[in-house]
């Protein structure tokens, strides 16, 4: 499977994206204004162990949906919804372009939240925003595993009767639902479009933009993953609707606890000397 080796080098980028991006900053770090609330001396190196992880998650999943020539017999494609049946009979020779197409918005969807970098005002707290990216990401893994493993549904392509039986056993046949690909995509993008309205309080139509716009690669990907026969359309869209949802929901729980933060800490100065005073919200 390509997607671990796609995640953790896009990730590796995206870091020093943000790397570059700050050293650029100049005296960015000076500017006012913290949206989100972010200890990221635990949520920075907790999920990049996770996602290491979960390099061998998919190596297990992988062979835990792995198919003999046995597990063929009685796939029958009229057994599945007719929302989700034609997809059992794309053309097989779309397969290798349609997988191309959808890695290349898949890697465009999880560097896409570096172009919050240009941003000068975003780009102060690129630390907290990379530790809430890689927690996202970890969020959208878990909800991933604790599907993918349980259930087991076959990929179209297995039941396409134009595909040899070669090409139908072996690891990866039985893990369709649902699309992580397509999940991590929204994630990425999502997240980027939550995090810049945020910062510049961006609401009504101008909002539904943005959210329009974060929806076009992760719909891309969904696109080309069912044009390649490896998921039926109810696993993309919710995919879809898993990775939006984890890509607003993790900077949003973290704005609301900044917004609810009754603790403050804080430098003082005087002739007797200098230290932190702690600050209690009654």
């Amino acid at each position: 499977m390509l997607w671990p080796k796609c995640l953790f080098r896009n990730c590796i980028l995206f870091f020093l994206l943000l790397c570059t991006g700050t050293a650029a900053s100049g005296q960015a770090d000076t500017l006012p204004g913290k949206i989100y609330r972010v200890n990221w001396k635990y949520e920075l190196p907790i999920p990049v162990a996770a996602l290491t992880a979960s390099y061998f998650g998919f190596s297990a999943l992988d062979r835990t949906s792995a198919y003999k020539l046995e597990d063929l017999h009685g796939l029958d494609p009229n057994n599945i919804n007719r929302f989700d049946r034609p997809v059992a009979f794309n053309n097989p020779a779309l397969f290798k372009s349609a997988q191309k197409s959808s890695d290349l918005f898949l890697n465009i969807s999880i560097l896409s939240p570096a172009l919050l970098m240009i941003d000068r005002r975003i780009r102060k707290d690129w630390l907290d925003l990379l530790a809430m990216y890689l927690v996202s990401h970890t969020v959208d893994n878990a909800i991933y595993f604790a599907a993918a493993f349980p259930i087991r549904r076959t990929r179209p392509y297995v039941y396409n009767p134009q595909v040899t039986q070669e090409e139908k056993i072996g690891i990866a046949k039985s893990n369709s639902f649902f699309s992580g690909h397509v999940s991590f995509a929204a994630t990425s993008t999502f997240f980027l479009a939550k995090v810049f309205t945020d910062y510049h309080q961006i609401k009504g139509l101008k909002r539904v933009a943005i959210y329009s716009a974060a929806a076009v690669p992760p719909a891309l990907v969904g696109y080309y993953r069912v044009r390649a026969g490896k998921h039926f359309r109810t696993d993309v869209i919710l995919g879809f609707l898993i990775g939006a949802g984890t890509g607003i929901a993790v900077p949003e729980l973290h704005r609301q606890i900044r917004k609810s933060e009754r603790l403050s800490i804080s430098p003082f100065y005087s002739p007797e000397g200098s230290g932190f005073s702690l600050n209690v919200k009654i």
